[in-house]
This record gives structure tokens, sequence and C-alpha cells, in this order.
């Protein structure tokens, strides 16, 4: 028994492929994900900062 065969990842359907890159709608849906994800990474960087800014209020 190959224990390697069952670690490595399978190959991608070639269905994604088939997603027409100058579609509206597409091209929508896709601003709108990466959209969502840039405010949560800005949320989440934003959340780890504000700690730090509080700490340095108290010290003075």
């Amino acid at each position: 028994m190959d224990c390697r065969n069952e670690l490595r990842p399978k190959p991608q359907d070639e269905d994604i492929m088939d997603i027409p890159l100058d579609d509206p709608a597409a091209n929508k849906a896709a601003a709108k994900i990466q959209a969502s994800f840039r405010g949560h990474m800005t949320r989440k960087k934003m959340k780890d900062d504000k700690p730090r800014v509080e700490k340095q209020r108290e010290r003075k």
C-alpha cells in the first residue's frame, strides 16, 4: 500500500475553466466577493491593532 497516493491532491475539474471571463454577471460576483474579503481583512487588522493603542494610552 502506497500512502503517498492518498495524500496527493486530486486534479481540479475542468468545469472551472468554462466560466466566461467577459460575463458581466461573473465580473459583478467576483467584485462582490473581493470587496467582502477585503472588508473582512480590514476589520480583522483593525481589531488586532485596537488593543495596542489602548495599552499605549494607559501607559502615558
